[in-house]
């Protein structure tokens, strides 16, 4: 499985979360596909990394991009313009970038990287970026394992355990940490992944990128339209 294949599910599983969360809210297998989306986009985040020619141009489309689809990411979540409750998932993954870049310049001073990543992963809870600390953490461990799938499988499997049992001891609801244990998941599509990038073109490139904040916006129209079931079926 190549990494066209991973971004594909990873976007097809995003899309499925949030027309969940905004037109089917009772539909609970919505929100359970989408969880296999952060863990995939971690992935996807640290490969184009170890990749990227120039990983300061990665961060600023990464940033970007997010400054772009808060306001969508906030009508579509909270209904409102601005939200400090909780910011989109691209600051996840620019937090999880800077971790990596951090990573990769200390990687001679271990106990220094350990603290960055503490540092990015406080940072990252109090700016209150989806998924807080989970995106430093994912980013770091497909680093780290490389082409070592089975420390992969085991780091990432722990990690999402811990989040999942933070969430129920910070009081959220049972179901809803059932619902976040599904993105063990996208372990599946992972190890079968190839090293290959696929099917490479520029405007694919592009159409990745801004599939983001075009989706949100899609599903805002649709919700304040109303054209699409479940609103036929009321």
């Amino acid at each position: 499985m190549s990494s066209f294949s991973l971004r594909l599910i990873a976007l097809l599983c995003m899309i499925a979360d949030h027309a969940g969360l905004a037109l089917f809210p009772n539909i609970g297998a919505f929100r359970c596909a989408g969880r296999l989306a952060f863990p995939l986009y971690c992935f996807l985040l640290a490969q184009g990394f170890i990749h990227t020619r120039s990983v300061r141009a990665y961060g600023r489309r990464l940033l970007l991009l997010a400054l772009i689809s808060e306001i969508p990411f906030d009508l579509l979540i909270f209904g409102r313009v601005a939200s400090g409750i909780e910011q989109n998932v691209l600051f996840s993954l620019l937090f999880g970038l800077m971790a990596l870049y951090a990573a990769d310049a200390l990687h001679s001073r271990p106990l220094l990287a350990g603290a960055s990543a503490a540092l990015l992963c406080m940072g990252a809870m109090l700016c209150r970026v989806s998924y807080g600390w989970l995106g430093v953490i994912l980013c770091l461990c497909v680093y780290y394992a490389q082409e070592n799938k089975r420390f992969l499988s085991a780091s990432l499997a722990a990690a999402l355990l811990v989040y999942s049992l933070s969430l129920l001891c910070s009081g959220v609801t049972m179901s809803w940490v059932l619902v976040s244990l599904c993105a063990l998941f996208s372990l599946i599509p992972l190890l079968f992944y190839n090293g290959k990038r696929g099917l490479r073109h520029p405007a694919l490139t592009f159409a990745f990128y801004a599939a983001y904040p075009l989706h949100i916006a899609c599903l805002l129209v649709i919700r304040a339209l109303r054209i699409i079931p479940p609103y036929f079926l009321g």
